[in-house]
């Protein structure tokens, strides 16, 4: 006899946050609807179905609102998925997504325990209003879930911050202003630089990533933005930061810590511009994580 309904796999839960507003290039709004109109996740080995797409809001200019707002819906879905068991990706647009993702899953584990975070960046994502240069809140995901910055993007279902510090790390960063390095080092939040990416290698670094988002929590998930790879091998990036990761050692480590881990809860991949993609590269990054996670 084959397994039972209930026992069957679940089903991969694809979300997308189809909005480019907390960028300064927003085409990374139409990353999601590129790769569902394409089609190109259709080949994924995990059976998987696409929930309703979050697009950005017709009559409202203000990024924070509009931006709290769509993050409460993504939030909303995350939530539903992590206490249903089902896996999720959450497909962006600019990273400002990330704060609607983690705190539905926070929220989601909060009765339970903590929430552990690896972030993939070429960026610390860390800043607030008070130390942007740009205004941009695709650089400030990081600091709103420690809790720092605008009431609307901190208080996402729970006033709480949804990650504690020693659960957090972020691994490829090879740009960033001295106010958010200053927040996540008085935070002690532990960040591998590429510089020590590069000279440990990418699976010493994982190791300890695992350490880090496992201690003392519940669950954990996988924030990836695009820019963390290499322009070379992901061109269709919101912010290209050359000498960044490269695919396979990345498809490597996911593969053989993440995949099939228990703990392992969701993944994030944000700020796919399709505009800037060359023959297709960045899609085949976006298809290979994926399976990388979930194959």
């Amino acid at each position: 006899m084959g397994k039972s309904t209930s026992e069957q796999a679940p089903i991969l839960q694809i979300l997308s946050a189809a909005w480019g507003i907390g960028a300064q290039k927003q085409d990374c709004r139409e990353g999601p609807l590129y790769l569902a109109e394409h089609h190109h996740l259709e080949k994924l080995s995990k059976p998987h179905h696409w929930q309703k797409v979050i697009t950005e809001p017709k009559n409202i200019s203000d990024a924070v609102t509009a931006i709290s707002q769509m993050a409460l819906q993504l939030a909303r879905q995350v939530d539903h998925c992590v206490l249903n068991k089902e896996p999720f990706v959450s497909l962006g647009g600019d990273h400002s997504c990330g704060i609607g993702t983690w705190s539905g899953a926070a929220h989601a584990l909060a009765s339970k325990g903590d929430l552990g975070l690896i972030w993939f960046d070429a960026h610390l994502d860390a800043n607030t209003f008070a130390t942007t240069p740009s205004n941009t809140i695709h650089g400030m995901p990081v600091a709103c879930l420690l809790g720092h910055g605008e009431a609307p993007l901190i208080e996402i279902l729970q006033k709480t911050p949804k990650i504690k510090p020693q659960h957090l790390c972020l691994i490829g960063v090879r740009s960033y202003e001295e106010g958010e390095a200053a927040l996540l080092k008085k935070l002690n939040v532990r960040c591998f630089m590429m510089d020590e990416v590069i000279q440990r290698g990418l699976d010493a670094v994982m190791q300890e990533a695992m350490h880090i988002a496992t201690k003392d929590t519940v669950a954990y998930g996988v924030s990836i933005d695009l820019d963390a790879l290499d322009p070379k091998e992901a061109p269709g990036v919101g912010s290209r930061e050359v000498n960044g990761l490269l695919m396979d050692p990345l498809v490597q480590v996911l593969t053989q810590y993440v995949r099939g881990d228990s703990r392992f809860i969701g993944a994030e991949i944000a700020e796919f511009n399709p505009q800037l993609d060359a023959d297709g590269k960045t899609v085949r990054c976006i298809q290979r994580l994926l399976d990388a996670f979930f194959g």
